[in-house]
């Protein structure tokens, strides 16, 4: 059964402008490298417009399992070029909003 590593955050509002355009090269990275993600099951991004935190982004990555995850996020975030893009976007969040869970289904 698949696991979700949810992981949760808000831009500051400074950097806004820059998140955008950091959003679509790593999009593009992630379709020019698809075989550097092999393994994730599906990604899915998220912006609450509703509620609080209004703007909070909520980040989707599905995996078969806790050990596939391990194994594809070192072999990812390994990767000099995903090294260059998780740098720039940890400067464009609000350090204290950012958490990542991992989430499993009960039904």
């Amino acid at each position: 059964m698949s696991i979700f590593v949810v992981e949760t955050y808000v831009v500051k509002a400074e950097k806004k402008a820059e998140f955008t355009p950091l959003l679509n090269e790593f999009v593009k990275y992630k379709q020019d490298h698809a075989q550097l993600f092999d393994g994730v099951i599906s990604w899915k991004l998220f912006k609450q417009t509703y509620g609080s935190p209004t703007g909070m982004y909520i980040e989707i990555w599905e995996y078969e399992n806790l050990a596939e995850s391990e194994k594809i996020n070192k072999r990812i975030f390994d990767d000099e070029g995903m090294k260059k893009i998780q740098s720039a976007f940890h400067l464009l969040i609000e350090p204290a909003t950012f958490s990542a869970n991992i989430w499993s289904p009960v039904a």
